[in-house]
């Protein structure tokens, strides 16, 4: 057995040829008739490699081996031509090879036609890439045609953006296979894979490393093993865990409970500070495919249960799912959620599944509803009777739009948002409710406004300062305040004109928080309390004007497991609206008081009320609750006097996700190639 071994760093040049169906990672050796014609490296030259007296420009330890690719155009040589193999300088002074050499093909019938050599790389030679091995120790053995490198031993195949790291790797030329053991760290299109062991078929282009652990986009898979292919990469029996916690949270908006809805904005912002240290449910899935090229909806999950329990006994069956994972955040998907709830503010209670599935960068949702009461415009009816309901709504980052219609009331909702940039939107609506600034949500017939928005906390004293612009233009439908007795006393009673008038309006607000005038204790325990304000000035194309400004005292107050707010305002009220819906209806005094109650990990109960000192009326009540566990929660909430019913869900997962079967594709046409 003849071996070549030279110590220092190793630089193995071998060709890899592609042929129509498969690539061939070529071989030294050709086998003629029986006869089998090796390449003949001399045995000084190691020495050769390694001697500075040798005269060559060959740095110590040095030393390139090209291997002799198989082409795809069948250019042959004539019988008895000769094949060329070169040992090639590498060192930063070469620049001329020191030794060649000259090997006889025998002339055989059909070997033309069998096999074709070429003895350099020209522009009829199909390559794909090149194999490069670095290691400190180098040996090839002639007999077992192999090379082996060790000691951090570095593989690279140029074109694939990939590099192998191992502490031993062998390529055997015989089955066109590359092993790697110890160690091995792979980089691939701008993912690692970590293993134990790592083995390649060039024919094949298929690869399987065992212990996996990969790292993409942030997300980190850890499996028994991976199989590389052409179609993809398949990871078995692992578990797959995301760069950040997914919180998915509805209804975000509930009012009446200051402490909900502080945490979960904190939850939103870092959830991974949130998690549990033990989970309630665990997401368990049979496979999944990671589509990694994609923005949007890029991990599919099939199969998907939500595991109940200590020992993981009682599942809930999810079926099919999306979800986008990035570095940023994850959203998730579910093909069926419940909808529950008065379905944009149509009235009364509707009740149906929701269809949800991603479409281009955004996630289109429909619902079929049944209805259960609301009142009509005129306000006669008694709030009973069964119908059909419907909501159809399209949400993306940019663009958020609503259509909804009950059939107890016959009444048509929609919105349309649009987020123009960081500080700007449009907004528009047909009988809903739209964010007014401080004048909280108002129902026009019709509305279609551009909003300009700012917030500020550098200004001395100030905690924040908001500025809101806006203009656009109004129908009016003074019926619509009759979607409860209450709200229309707010409007002087039940609304029976039906003049609908229209215009245009521009207005200015500006609302401010100070820096705590005093503070008492901590989060926990403890007592702060500031001033709010804010002023209003508004213009319609009716020749109407109105200048609204109101300032107060907020108190904070936070024992441990209670939480309330409560503040007073005295307002002062210039001018008039031609339009019913944006009417002042906080009056000149005006008190609000809100508060939660932590009863239980489990449950969490509040309240709120904003009272009309000057006409003795409540502008609104509120009762609340959040029931379940720190990681799933179910928000029901009921606001009385305009009978607007909500139900919400904040579930947050950052435990990892065990599947069975993961596929990684990295192109939509035919995923990962293989390769390293």
């Amino acid at each position: 057995m003849t071996k070549i071994k030279v110590s220092g760093s190793i630089l193995l040049s071998c060709f890899i040829l592609f042929s129509a169906n498969a690539p061939v990672l070529a071989a030294t050796s050709v086998q003629h008739s029986g006869h089998k014609s090796q390449k003949a490296v001399p045995s000084n030259t190691a020495s050769n490699a390694s001697s500075s007296s040798s005269g060559a420009n060959l740095n110590p330890g040095t030393l390139l081996l090209p291997l002799t690719p198989k082409i795809d155009n069948s250019v042959g040589l004539e019988p008895g031509e000769a094949v060329k193999h070169e040992l090639i300088p590498v060192g930063p002074d070469s620049k001329t090879p020191m030794l060649s050499e000259e090997i006889d093909i025998e002339e055989q019938e059909g070997a033309k036609d069998e096999l074709s050599i070429s003895s350099e790389i020209n522009e009829d030679t199909t390559l794909k890439g090149t194999v490069q091995l670095i290691a400190d120790d180098t040996e090839f053995d002639q007999e077992k045609n192999t090379f082996l490198g060790t000691g951090n031993a570095v593989c690279i195949i140029a074109g694939q953006d990939s590099k192998l790291e191992a502490d031993m790797i062998l390529y055997d030329q015989n089955s066109d296979m590359i092993d790697a053991r110890g160690n091995v760290r792979i980089y691939r299109d701008g993912q690692v894979t970590t293993g134990s062991a790592f083995k390649f078929d060039v024919n094949k282009e298929e690869y399987l490393i065992t212990s996996p652990d990969t790292a993409i986009n942030g997300t980190t898979i850890v499996a028994k093993r991976m199989l590389g292919a052409n179609d993809g990469l398949r990871f078995s029996k692992g578990n797959m865990t995301m760069s950040k916690p997914f919180y998915y949270a509805r209804q975000q908006n509930i009012v009446g409970m200051p402490g909900v809805f502080d945490d979960m904005w904190k939850i939103k912002a870092h959830p991974e500070a949130y998690l549990p240290a033990k989970p309630s449910f665990k997401f368990k899935a049979d496979k999944m495919v990671y589509e990694k090229y994609k923005e949007e909806g890029n991990l599919t999950i099939f199969g998907g249960r939500m595991m109940f329990g200590k020992k993981d006994k009682f599942g809930v069956p999810l079926g099919k799912f999306t979800a986008t994972v990035d570095k940023e955040s994850n959203n998730v998907v579910f093909p069926i959620t419940p909808s529950l709830g008065n379905n944009l503010q149509i009235g009364g209670v509707h009740l149906g599944p929701s269809f949800n599935k991603i479409v281009g960068k955004g996630v289109l949702s429909w619902s079929p509803m049944l209805q259960f009461g609301g009142k009509t415009l005129d306000g006669s009816s008694t709030n009973s009777g069964i119908g059909l309901s419907g909501r159809a709504s399209y949400t993306s980052k940019r663009l958020m739009t609503n259509v909804a219609a009950g059939s107890v009331n016959n009444l048509l909702v929609a919105d349309l948002h649009y987020k123009i940039n960081d500080h700007m939107k449009f907004q528009s609506g047909i009988n809903r409710y739209l964010d007014d600034g401080m004048f909280g949500f108002r129902r026009a017939r019709l509305a279609a406004e551009v909003v300009d928005g700012h917030i500020y906390q550098n200004v001395p004293y100030m905690s924040s300062v908001t500025w809101r612009n806006s203009a656009g233009w109004f129908q009016d439908n003074p019926q619509l305040v009759n979607q409860s007795a209450d709200y229309a006393k707010l409007f002087g009673g039940t609304q029976t004109s039906k003049v609908m008038p229209s215009g245009f309006k521009i207005q200015t607000q500006m609302q401010f928080a100070t820096k705590p005038v005093f503070a008492i204790g901590d989060d926990k325990y403890g007592m702060r309390g500031f001033l709010y304000g804010g002023v209003a000035a508004r213009a319609y194309s009716s020749g109407d004007a109105s200048l609204i400004g109101q300032l107060g005292p907020v108190l904070d107050v936070r024992l441990n497991r209670l939480r309330l707010q409560a503040n007073y305002n005295q307002s002062a009220v210039r001018g008039d609206s031609p339009f019913v819906f944006d009417q002042f209806i906080q009056g000149t005094r005006s008190m609000n008081l809100m508060g939660d109650l932590k009863v239980h990990k489990y449950l969490t109960i509040g309240a709120g009320a904003g009272y009309n000192l000057t006409n003795s009326l409540f502008f609104s009540r509120t009762v609340s609750a959040a029931i379940g566990p720190e990681d799933f929660k179910v928000i029901l909430s009921r606001e009385m006097v305009r009978g607007i019913n909500r139900v919400g869900f904040n579930v947050m997962y950052g435990s990892t996700i065990p599947f069975n079967k993961l596929v990684l594709k990295g192109n939509p046409d035919h995923g990962q190639l293989g390769g390293i």
